[in-house]
């Protein structure tokens, strides 16, 4: 998709002649597979306000997920901000996706977290298609059409034994090389004959899905060795920091968030047992290094900032722990950069704690004798499943669907699934907020401490067991100096 100046206005060119203000109507359900780019002159503001609108979907959709909310309860919502948003306006549709897939193209994660949440609206929309309407989209989009009737009643034995007679007299069957209906295989779900399998159409989902998914991947794979709209200076901002728009943010402990747990220099090892994986080891390093480089600091201060640490405390925190330097030498060289992390030096700005999206995307990767970023992301599998084994994180079979999780990219649902397993009861309780959990550092900590409020402590997890990390041995040597920004 080219993007170039047209006088104050943008144009995305498609390149095609087809007009898109001649649109079906935008009460139809419809499914658009986003092959073309559009043609149209889009003002500034217009790029921004239709890019903001999708993404509000989007991050509802991560939203869902993080919270674990079933199907039935999600659709109503996402179908409610779909109509909010007038994304059911398809030139809008089109508009949004192809503005986000510019900014999502440029890094790997960036494009892993955009592939997964449109697949997941695509198939929302697939499944408030009528059978008329999927049947069409079927024939269209993936070249199948259903099975003659004769073809159906020679079936029928077969199909009887897995549906019931009411199911099997009205379903549409589609007939699918097996390699493309993998996952239904291995359920057990469908019928495979000859090297076809017959799918109805109420399990032909996963083969639409599967390939909007290898399509989007790939025009996402060479958008990002080709990116034109780099170069248009007035829009590369926006295409940059999109990707932090509307991240929830955490509301901070000063705000109440703790549940009456008043943090000081005092008792911030002691809560330890109730942090994320991420800040948890990175007070590990601190405790055996008696250092932070930058980015640590960074990450750990603004989090403890976030969770209700005052400025002074945050002072004597860091000044107990950082041992290898004098009193003086801490002052010259670390307190300017606290005191700038809460706003009272330098442009004076009010800085929030990092989000999971931020720690697992926004730096660069720890090197070594660091211990910023995100466990799930930058540990190997062994090194991550040592880790959780020597904290005691749930059972074998526990930990194995988190190493999964981590292995299949999705770091913050193997953050998530780490939650879930140390607060087991935390889903039951409908006075409990589970929120941002596993998108947001904070978050985990405000609700393990409601949990444990509500006198539950989180299983499995010692306070002590920080002091035996697996961290690998570090040696004296010091990285280069950094300002806080």
């Amino acid at each position: 998709m080219n993007v170039v100046s047209s006088s104050s206005r943008l144009s995305l060119d498609r390149g095609g002649k087809h007009d898109p203000l001649a649109s079906s109507s935008s009460s139809t359900p419809f499914v658009n597979l986003y092959r073309d780019p559009p043609n149209v002159e889009l003002s500034l503001d217009d790029f921004e306000v239709y890019a903001l609108k999708r993404l509000k979907i989007l991050r509802k959709l991560e939203q869902l997920e993080s919270n674990r909310v079933p199907p039935n309860q999600a659709s109503p919502k996402i179908e409610q901000l779909i109509k909010q948003q007038d994304l059911n306006d398809p030139n809008i549709d089109s508009y949004s996706h192809f503005i986000l897939r510019l900014s999502y193209c440029q890094t790997e994660e960036l494009r892993r977290w955009f592939l997964r949440f449109e697949c997941k609206l695509f198939q929302h929309r697939l499944l408030q298609l009528s059978q008329t309407q999927l049947a069409a989209s079927v024939r269209s989009y993936a070249s199948l059409a259903p099975i003659a009737k004769e073809q159906k009643e020679q079936l029928m034995p077969v199909l009887l034994q897995l549906y019931n007679p009411t199911e099997v007299a009205t379903m549409s069957l589609y007939a699918v090389p097996f390699t493309q209906a993998l996952e239904l295989v291995a359920k057990r779900q469908v019928i495979l004959q000859s090297g076809k399998v017959y799918v109805p159409d109420s399990k032909v989902y996963p083969i639409l899905v599967a390939k909007f998914r290898m399509e989007l991947s790939k025009s996402l794979a060479l958008l990002s060795h080709n990116n034109m709209a780099s170069e248009e200076t007035r829009i590369r901002p926006l295409l940059q920091n999109l990707h932090q728009c509307l991240a929830e943010p955490e509301p901070t402990g000063m705000d109440g968030s703790t549940h009456g747990v008043t943090l000081t220099a005092a008792t911030v090892p002691s809560l330890q047992s109730h942090m994320p994986l991420c800040m948890r080891q990175v007070q590990t390093g601190l405790e055996r290094d008696r250092h932070l480089r930058h980015w640590g600091r960074l990450q750990y201060g603004l989090f403890l900032k976030g969770a209700g640490l005052s400025m002074e405390d945050a002072m004597l925190f860091f000044q107990r722990h950082f041992t290898k330097v004098t009193g003086e030498q801490f002052q010259k060289q670390y307190a300017y950069n606290i005191r700038h992390m809460y706003g009272k030096e330098g442009k004076r700005a009010t800085y929030t704690p990092y989000s999971c999206s931020k720690i697992i995307i926004g730096n660069a990767a720890p090197a070594h004798g660091e211990h910023h970023g995100c466990p799930y992301k930058h540990y190997d599998v062994d090194h991550l499943g040592r880790t959780l084994q020597q904290l005691k994180v749930g059972t074998p079979q526990d930990r194995s669907a988190i190493l999964k999780l981590k292995q299949e990219g999705q770091f913050q649902l193997a953050c998530l699934k780490q939650f879930q397993v140390q607060h087991p009861k935390a889903v039951e309780r409908n006075n409990m907020s589970l929120d941002n959990v596993g998108n947001h550092p904070n978050a985990w900590f405000r609700a393990s401490l409601e949990y444990a409020r509500d006198g539950a402590a989180p299983s499995n997890l010692e306070a002590g067991a920080a002091e035996n990390s697996l961290l690998p041995v570090e040696s004296d040597g010091e990285g280069p100096a950094m300002a806080a920004n």
